[in-house]
């Protein structure tokens, strides 16, 4: 009896951790140990940090009509997607109060905690004469091999990544970081060097350089990156690039980063589906912004 009941418990103890390993539930073990390791490493290299100007976004209390909007993890917290068939319910408020203000909306990954086509379909359904909409898939929309394919069969995959967009006259490189292993591609270099604009955005789910990996929600898909010093020797000197980064958002995150290194301007967000949560936004008169859902 003693020995089934030792059983049952180690099975039991099995399940809860091959649950949270997979799933990266925040309450579940191992994912929170997990958690702490990775902020224990991480955090013995906060003079990575140093490297970077710390820049301000000016938060705005309402939605510039024309504004851009750059939204990141938008199914919000694991803890409540579970209750939720859709985007985070601040996501989704936010794109209907503010949907007759925006031209564009760029999501950088993580749209759904389990992707299917019928939700890429309704999200379709956002899409009309004033409002586009795109997509920098994440580790959740394509990094399964079923995701994947539900992902390139939708209306917002079945393209080559990257591909080059323009919002107003402003090149924006919409790159998928989950195929190249969070690195920056050969062709997503060359999309943003190679135009006229002095100013490129550059939307992606993934962090392109290491110097950056303690302000991110996980690791999935990563396989290596450069430092900020060899990524920039990439790109043109005399242009302004850009980066926005879905890959952010976690409770224990900060809501928006803000980073500069020499021509190089680092947005990493994502929503928490938490108070205080807000997006990136850009206008062509006033510039990136912060608005709180």
């Amino acid at each position: 009896m003693k020995y089934r009941l030792n059983i049952f418990i180690f099975l039991i103890l099995c399940s809860v951790f091959i649950f949270g390993l997979t799933l990266g539930h925040y309450k579940y073990p191992p994912f929170q140990l997990l958690v702490y390791a990775k902020n224990y490493i991480t955090n013995s290299k906060k003079e990575d940090f140093k490297k970077f100007s710390l820049c301000n976004l000016q938060q705005k209390t309402e939605v510039i009509n024309g504004s851009h909007a750059f939204i990141g993890h938008a199914y919000g917290s694991p803890d409540k997607a579970k209750f939720n068939s859709y985007l985070a319910k601040n996501s989704k408020d936010f794109i209907d109060k503010t949907r007759t203000n925006l031209k564009t909306i760029i999501f950088t990954g993580d749209l759904f905690l389990v992707p299917s086509l019928d939700k890429w379909k309704r999200l379709e359904k956002n899409r009309n004469d004033n409002l586009d909409i795109f997509i920098a898939p994440g580790n959740h929309d394509v990094l399964r091999p079923d995701s994947r394919d539900v992902f390139e069969v939708s209306e917002f995959g079945n393209q080559e990544f990257p591909y080059l967009k323009y919002l107003d006259d402003l090149p924006i490189v919409i790159e998928d970081s989950i195929s190249s292993g969070w690195e920056v591609s050969d062709a997503a270099i060359d999309l943003a060097n190679d135009n006229d604009s002095k100013t490129v955005i550059i939307a992606r789910h993934n962090i392109p350089i290491k110097d950056l990996l303690m302000i991110v929600n996980a690791q999935s898909g990563y396989t290596k990156l450069d430092t900020v010093e060899e990524l920039v020797k990439n790109f043109k000197e005399d242009k302004l690039f850009f980066w926005l980064i879905g890959d952010s958002g976690a409770p224990h995150l900060p809501r928006v980063s803000c980073l500069t290194f020499k021509n190089h301007t680092f947005l990493v967000n994502g929503l928490g589906d938490m108070p205080g949560d807000k997006v990136i936004l850009f206008n062509q008169e006033e510039g990136f912004y912060t608005y709180e859902i």
